[in-house]
Order: C-alpha cells, then sequence, then structure tokens
C-alpha cells in the first residue's frame, strides 16, 4: 500500500473550500488521468517533447521471524515434525531510484531506471521466545549432522556440535542495482478522447484510460555480481569490515510486461494494474566472477560432492542464481482533493493494495547470507498496502510521499532438490558421505537444511517503508 503524500500549491485560489467547489461544479470537464497510467508525451500542443526527470527515495525495513522442522513429540506424545523458533532476521534497506523518461510519439515514452542503494544492512540473532534467547537450545548451534549426509565414518558425531550458523551476524551491501531499460504506450487516452472534434468523430461515451509497457532489466556493466560467500561465519563478529561489503548487482536478465487502466469518476480515479516477468540468466563458464553468482564458485562452502559435480557437465549452469517467474496485480483509486486544469495543479489521495507472486527459485533469500550461500525457496505470495498522497504543484513540478506495509506468505527457504537421475535407472544415488562421490547427488544439497524434517522456514514477514518522490516535467 503506497502512501502518496504529496502537497499542490494553489496559491492563485482565495482558499482550498473554493478548489473544491469549482471541482464538483466542473466534474464533467476534462480531467488528469490516474499517476498510474501517465505517460510522457510528444508532437502535442502544450508538449513538442516531454522529458521527465524523477528521484525515489525509499527506506524500508523488514522483520523475518525463521523457523525449523524439527523431529520431537507433541502434547499428547506423538511424535511428528514441528515448527521451532530459530532466528530473528532484519533487513533495513535505504535506497534512491533514479529515472528518466521521454517522450517519443502521443502518449509513447521511452524510460531508464537507475537504482542506487544507499544502505543495506541485514542482521540476524537467535529468537527471543517468553523473554529467553533460544541461542542453548537451537537445533542450528547443536547440530550433529554434517552438509554432505551421515554416511560417512564419524561425519554425524552425536558428542560433537557443528554449528551451522554464526548465531548473531551482520551483512552489509551497497551500491548499484541492475539498471532497467523499458517503453509505455497508451494507446487509449480519456482526456484526449474528451476532446476529439464532434465533426470529425461521433460522440460516444468517455473510455478508460489504456497503458500497456515493457521493461528489461538488464546486467550491471563491468563489475561482479553480489556474493553472499563474503558473509557466513565471517560476518559472526556482528559488523563485517569495509573490505567485505557486498554490492547489489544480480547480474541477470529480466522482462516484464504490463498494462494498466483507469478511469475517472468525479472526484475518484480507479485503477487496475497487472504484470508478469520472466528472468533468464545465461550459463556461465564456472568461472568466478563470471555472470550471475553462482553456490559452485566456493565448493568449500558445499558437501563432499562439490568438487567433482560442480565441474561435471549434467550439473555445470545449473548451480547458479535463479531468479523466481513472478506475477501480480494492484488495484487502487485516487481521490482528487483539488484540481485546477488550467493551472494544471492537481491535490488527490492514492490508496492501493499490491498481490505480488514469487515462484520457487534459487535467490538471496533471508538466509543467503548467515549460510554464505544462495538457498532454493518455495513459491509464495507478497501482498502489500499503500496510503499517500500525490500532488501536481504546477506542469512541470510533481511531489508525491507514501508509507507500506508489507506482509509475506509463510514458505520454505531451503528446498534444493536432492539430485537427479542421470543412468536413467528410475532412482538416484547418493554417496551421502561414502566415497567415492555420486554424480548423481546435487552438489548444493545440503543433508542439513534441506532434507524435510530438517528445512528452514520463512513464518512471519512483515515490511514497514515509507517513501518521497520528485519529478520534474519539461
Amino acid at each position: 500500500m503506497r502512501l502518496w503524500l504529496g502537497f499542490s500549491s494553489v496559491a492563485h485560489r482565495a482558499h482550498l473550500a473554493v478548489v473544491l467547489l469549482a471541482l464538483f461544479a466542473a466534474a464533467s470537464l476534462p480531467a488528469f488521468a490516474a499517476h498510474v497510467t501517465d505517460v510522457a508525451d510528444a508532437m502535442d500542443e502544450q508538449h513538442p517533447l516531454e522529458v521527465d526527470l524523477e528521484a525515489t527515495y525509499l527506506h524500508a525495513r523488514s522483520e523475518t521471524r525463521l523457523t525449523r522442522e524439527n523431529l520431537q513429540a507433541d502434547a499428547a506424545g506423538n511424535r511428528g515434525i514441528q515448527l521451532v523458533d530459530e532466528l530473528r532476521h532484519v533487513r533495513t534497506v535505504d535506497e534512491t531510484d533514479l529515472r528518466l523518461g521521454v517522450g517519443l510519439w502521443h502518449d509513447l515514452e521511452l524510460h531508464f531506471i537507475l537504482p542506487l542503494v544507499i544502505r543495506d544492512v541485514q542482521d540476524w540473532d537467535y529468537a527471543i521466545v517468553n523473554g529467553a534467547s533460544v541461542a542453548s537450545v537451537s537445533t542450528l548451534a547443536n547440530n550433529h549432522i554434517d552438509i554432505s549426509g551421515c554416511g560417512g565414518a564419524g561425519s554425524c558425531d552425536q558428542t560433537v556440535a557443528k554449528p551451522i550458523v554464526p548465531g548473531a551476524g551482520q551483512s552489509t551491501r551497497a551500491g548499484f542495482r541492475d539498471p532497467t531499460i523499458g517503453i509505455a504506450w497508451g494507446p487509449i487516452n480519456e482526456e484526449r478522447e474528451l476532446k476529439l472534434k464532434p465533426e470529425l468523430f461521433p460522440e460516444g461515451k468517455p473510455v478508460s484510460t489504456w497503458v500497456v509497457g515493457f521493461d528489461y532489466t538488464l546486467p550491471l556493466p563491468g563489475g561482479t555480481a553480489d556474493d553472499p560467500s563474503l558473509f557466513g561465519f565471517n560476518a559472526a563478529a556482528g559488523a563485517v569490515p569495509a573490505a567485505k561489503q557486498g554490492n547489489e548487482s544480480k547480474r541477470a536478465h529480466v522482462f516484464t510486461l504490463w498494462t494498466a487502466f483507469s478511469k475517472r469518476f468525479r472526484v475518484l480515479d480507479p485503477y487496475v494494474r497487472f504484470y508478469a516477468s520472466a528472468p533468464y540468466v545465461p550459463k556461465g563458464s564456472g568461472t568466478v566472477g563470471d555472470g550471475a553468482y553462482d553456490n559452485c564458485w566456493h565448493t568449500n562452502l558445499l558437501s563432499d560432492v562439490a568438487t567433482q559435480n560442480c565441474a561435471d557437465t549434467h550439473w555445470r549452469g545449473q548451480t547458479g542464481y535463479r531468479p523466481p517467474y513472478e506475477g501480480g496485480f494492484t488495484v487502487g483509486t485516487e481521490l482528487v482533493a483539488a484540481e485546477d486544469q488550467r493551472a494544471q495543479q492537481k491535490l488527490a489521495f492514492d490508496v492501493r493494495a499490491d498481490v505480488h507472486y514469487y515462484g520457487p527459485g534459487r535467490v538471496y533469500s533471508q538466509v543467503a547470507d548467515l549460510l554464505g550461500k544462495l538457498t532454493f525457496a518455495d513459491e509464495h505470495l507478497a501482498t502489500e498496502f499503500q496510503v499517500g498522497l500525490y500532488g501536481r504543484i504546477a506542469r512541470w513540478l510533481h511531489l508525491r510521499v507514501y508509507g507500506s506495509l508489507g506482509f509475506d506468505t509463510p514458505h520454505y527457504l531451503t528446498t534444493e532438490a536432492v539430485g537427479q537421475d542421470i543412468n536413467g535407472n528410475g532412482s538416484i544415488t547418493l554417496s551421502a558421505g561414502k566415497t567415492p562421490p555420486s554424480l548423481e547427488q546435487n552438489p548444493l544439497y545440503d543433508f542439513r537444511l534441506d532434507q524435510i524434517g530438517r528445512r528452514l522456514r520463512a513464518e512471519t514477514v512483515m515490511t514497514l517503508g515509507i517513501a518521497g518522490t520528485l519529478s520534474l516535467n519539461f
């Protein structure tokens, strides 16, 4: 839910009440469309060439309660898999998005977006249950299972604890995210339709404004991909040195199609937006630093089969970053509090809700930094509610401020597949710590965390955010 908090200057009016009365009296006159369907224009009487410069500052804080499956008895004495609290994860992001939109023709826009992360900090520690830390009883701290399985002699010694995570820790990042270039076209513009000459076009009912768009997010030129192996046990002290600061580039190609509709009803301007994105990550050569991040770049953090299997053609290109397919929709409405067509001013409240689907994928999850590797997360939904104000002070100056509250549905974060049937005999052979290593065992499979009954889960995810946007239109 984005909160648009904007302010509109109406100094040439006696006061706001006069503007409101004038608005209701002239409700049938042409009006500005909702901001979500606003597109840079060109070759128009008022805009021979429109150029939009926009800067958005965002502060967001996300808190996650992390649980883990554990085999134990319930209150009735029946043994089964229970979810126990393990960790508390907090992520704080301060980001500035720079956007340039250029009108090419009537309601046809080319735009560029460059996100700059000023500060991205993740903190984690053992969960607090009933006022006390679970560190002493944590299954992560008191783990006795080897990452490669229990097939090897002494690999799962019950007398020696092998902690999986470093306890309290912190990771830091900063820098540019991958940029986006896109195009937006408004085949139907409600305001323009209302201005059609009756002697040339038959009079009809006003139509909805309709915009379609395509965005392409491409790898940031130069540099290397965000590397979670910088952290893990290196972050145990709670403060990573400056040399260990990560970057934000994921180096993946993402293609997004979207469309939006808005329709003005007097002071209400409801809108809806649909979108879907598909990622593409080219297979790298396996060389460290080539392309998107690959867990096989650091076989020392993986099971014993990784040294052999990461180099094999059956696994090469299948062990790296795999962003999910995404899609969703937004519904909302602007409530126009004041509007002046001649001065091109507008003040509106904006209320919206967003539902976003994330497919399964190997991603930078909440536990990636504390494990030092990407993890395969389940599909889930993220819902966000936004409220705010939008102010068009003049034709060339727009302001927006908004706040948001979001929740994710619970989902597992460690669900790597155990392997693949390479020889076609209908089964997967695992070495599980024995020698020789099995080529069919997934080099990323972690016997401590990916087995059913030991998986990590994001149980409660809540995100709070506030942002402001300044837009200059020439």
